[in-house]
């Protein structure tokens, strides 16, 4: 008798609850900014209709900021298969700026979920991530245009692709996260579906791939969809979606079409899209995705709906200027076939790059030694800069279809935020040295135009060049200079025999006349190359009338610096001069006699076949050339000897750290970034370096002790305006006594 009341007692309590479970299938939360910090958010969610999801007609939603409160639903559509989905808005405003996280839990989940144990039991809990930052400016979040209720079969690749679509264009990432219950939390006993193979996303692309499936049943998974924007995030999307897997011998039709499109902007993009099925099955054909969504002429598929055995369809884009981003576009096509007992969804993801067109008429014209660059005005209004290009030779390459941008190997000359200027110079450039010029137009969000074709140009040689300062080959150990130059070989019939030339030494900031002759060599026996903190020369060129004919640009020595850590011997230098330095041989003492060990094109090496407590010599060779023709190739030169000590008894003693007041990101390769000067480095532990302007805004920020901020504001990714920032650096090191801290603030100029 007393287990019959019981088994009455649970008959009635499983009713009751089954009366009142929600049987929540899947979910999501996504927004819409409005302005100021006011945003509409839609939930959406997918149950198994009942009585109680008739009666749902509101769920309880909290905005991340302490507030919470039911938001109404607002429509609702039976999607077949024992599944609705329904639409709930609220509008909401915050108060300030922050990171808030939005969350719905409701009970419950759909009974018999395979990976969810006792899953009607287990809430539905999702949240989405808004970011509000002024100085990335405001959100949407992203809209997953494909439904999260999908099925497949035992044995068979499965496929889903959420079609997320972002109407600011950021670019998107994604990963698979665990399903959440009650408060947010890991639901006990959870895991990933069972595969034969894989159960994986793409972070890239999105597409869901489960290969294969091992039992049948009901799945939910989770995955998150995260914005970023200047490669700072900026907003996510968590959905929860259910997977339905039977048994069955069908197999997944098919998608032919490429994988990616190029189209250059204000051109039409059209191509087929076609499907077919390994079982002769109808197939029904769709997409969807950004371009479907734009707000300015859509793309557009022809016809409409395609069904059949060989479905077709042409997607067609009448693209606008307004279309071009960084981001490529997605487009996600299904092909569904009516396959029975279970009808099998492929799916596809085509990505679609609309590019900028080139800026056209690039060219460039010298007079003197200034360069004047011009162009015709851009057709494109979203465009927001122009970046100038320089490099030394003339390749004169042509981008390859789909390529934007500038390749490696050019400097960037100049950042022009006036996009209605046609023209600009390029002053007091070097003899001997053939130029090529480039342009792009770029975007707010970065992305860049194809680039222009090339402008080459080649100065006039009417001045001396300098092609040598360099340590004294052969006697390196003095430091004695050996100078040279080359005559010009343009001399303009107006000045008169003989010629002579005049040396000027700056020493350590210091300058003074140390030759006048008719030679073109020099060797300075009056300084010690191994003691000078800075060496530069240039010579002067005049006739016999005393007549200015022509100055060289300065050129510099090779500045060698070494300095010893624990395990290794780190050198570096620097040569500022006219002719182009193409690799650099590095030599250490060994048995009494120098070595090379390496040959580099940076300007940097680290040794470390070092011994501690032992002492090690090292010099460098630099070669180079100036691309005028006549001109002696290549140009050697030598740095001074440098001694450097390996693991002193102290190490503290070897740790220094020190930050300019000035530097030049002007592209030339000399002083172009704000950088320490720093002996020990091995000792830092941490670092935190901030970089502010005068009304206290964060321009950059970084964890490298080398810094190495290129003067460029981290978000927008554009160059600051000449002036004066602000830093504030600290740095953990290790002392003999364990860890210290050092504090550094000041100012840091930016010359351009």
């Amino acid at each position: 008798m007393m287990r019959k009341l019981w088994l009455v007692i649970g008959l009635m309590f499983c009713f009751a609850f089954s009366a009142r479970a929600t049987h929540q299938r899947a979910a999501e939360i996504t927004y819409t900014w409005l302005g100021g910090n006011a945003y509409e958010f839609t939930l959406t969610t997918y149950n198994v209709p009942n009585a109680a999801w008739d009666q749902r007609d509101s769920l309880y939603v909290k905005w991340g900021d302490g507030a919470a409160e039911s938001i109404p639903r607002v429509d609702w559509q039976n999607l077949g298969d024992d599944c609705v989905v329904n639409h709930y808005k609220a509008r909401h405003t915050y108060s300030s700026s922050g990171t808030y996280t939005i969350s719905m839990e409701d009970a419950n989940r759909n009974f018999g979920v395979v990976n969810v144990p006792n899953s009607v039991m287990v809430p539905m809990y999702v949240e989405t991530q808004l970011v509000i930052n002024p100085f990335l400016g405001y959100n949407n979040s992203v809209r997953l245009l494909n439904a999260p209720v999908d099925k497949g079969c035992v044995g068979k690749l499965y496929l889903h692709n959420p079609s997320a679509y972002d109407p600011d264009g950021d670019s998107l990432s994604y990963s698979l996260v665990p399903c959440k219950g009650m408060d947010g939390m890991d639901i006990s006993g959870y895991s990933y579906p069972q595969a034969s193979q894989s159960f994986e996303i793409d972070p890239v692309t999105g597409d869901l791939r489960w290969q294969n499936p091992m039992v049948q049943g009901e799945y939910n998974v989770a995955f998150i969809v995260e914005e970023w924007r200047h490669g700072v995030k900026i907003g996510s999307v968590i959905r929860d979606m259910q997977i339905i897997i039977s048994h069955c011998d069908n197999d997944l039709p098919e998608i032919h079409c490429d994988d990616q499109y190029c189209v250059l902007a204000g051109e039409q993009l059209s191509f087929v899209i076609a499907g077919s099925d390994p079982n002769s099955d109808n197939v029904a054909l769709t997409a969807s995705g950004a371009p479907f969504e734009v707000a300015q002429s859509p793309a557009m598929m022809h016809p409409e709906t395609a069904f059949g055995l060989d479905p077709a369809f042409e997607f067609v884009w009448n693209t606008a200027y307004a279309h071009v981003r960084n981001t490529p576009y997605q487009v996600v096509v299904c092909a569904k076939d009516d396959g029975s007992p279970v009808s099998l969804t492929n799916i596809k993801a085509v990505t679609i790059k609309v590019m900028a067109p080139r800026v056209e008429q690039f060219s460039a014209e010298v007079h003197g030694h200034d360069v004047t660059l011009s162009w015709s005005p851009y057709p494109c209004p979203q465009a927001v800069a122009f970046l100038l290009y320089r490099k030394a030779g003339c390749d004169g390459y042509a981008p390859d279809f789909c390529e934007t941008g500038i390749r490696e190997g050019y400097q960037l000359l100049a950042t022009l935020n006036d996009v209605a200027a046609l023209s600009f110079v390029d002053h007091d450039l070097s003899q001997g040295v053939e130029y090529e010029y480039r342009i792009v137009a770029q975007f707010p969000d970065g992305a860049k135009s194809i680039v222009s074709d090339a402008a080459c140009v080649e100065l006039k040689n009417d001045s001396p060049l300098m092609t040598h300062v360099s340590n004294d080959s052969i006697d390196l150990v003095s430091g004695q200079v050996v100078t040279r130059w080359s005559k010009p070989k343009e001399i303009d019939e107006q000045y008169v025999v003989p010629f002579s030339y005049s040396l000027t030494r700056i020493l350590d900031g210091t300058s003074s006349i140390v030759y006048e002759g008719s030679d073109t060599i020099f060797l300075d026996a009056n300084v010690d190359l191994a003691q000078a903190t800075s060496l530069i020369y240039k010579v002067q060129m005049r006739d016999a009338n005393q007549q200015l004919m022509g100055e060289s640009a300065v050129a510099s020595a090779v500045m060698l610096s070494a300095n010893g850590t624990f395990s290794e011997a780190r050198l570096s230098w620097t040569e500022a001069v006219p002719w182009l330095v193409d690799s650099t041989q590095v030599f250490k003492e060994m048995n009494n006699r120098f070595v090379r060990i390496a040959s580099v094109t940076g300007m940097e090496y680290v040794d470390a076949e070092v011994e501690s407590d032992e002492t090690y010599r090292y010099y460098v060779r630099t070669f180079g050339h100036y691309t005028l023709e006549g001109i002696m190739r290549p140009l050697v030169n030598y740095s001074a000897i440098k001694t450097v000590r390996i693991g002193h008894e102290d190490p503290t003693e070897e740790f220094s750290y020190t930050l300019p007041n000035v530097f030049t990101p002007n592209g030339d390769g000399f002083n172009d970034v704000f950088e320490p000067i720093v002996t020990g480095i091995d000792l830092i532990v941490s670092a935190k370096t901030v970089v502010f302007n005068r009304w206290g805004n964060i321009l950059w920020d970084t964890d490298d002790p080398l810094i190495q901020w290129d003067g460029k504001s981290k978000l927008t990714k554009m160059d600051c305006p000449p002036g004066t920032y602000f830093y504030i650096c600290d740095i953990t090191y290790l002392s003999q006594t364990g860890e210290e801290k050092l504090h550094l603030q000041g100012s840091i100029t930016i010359v351009r």
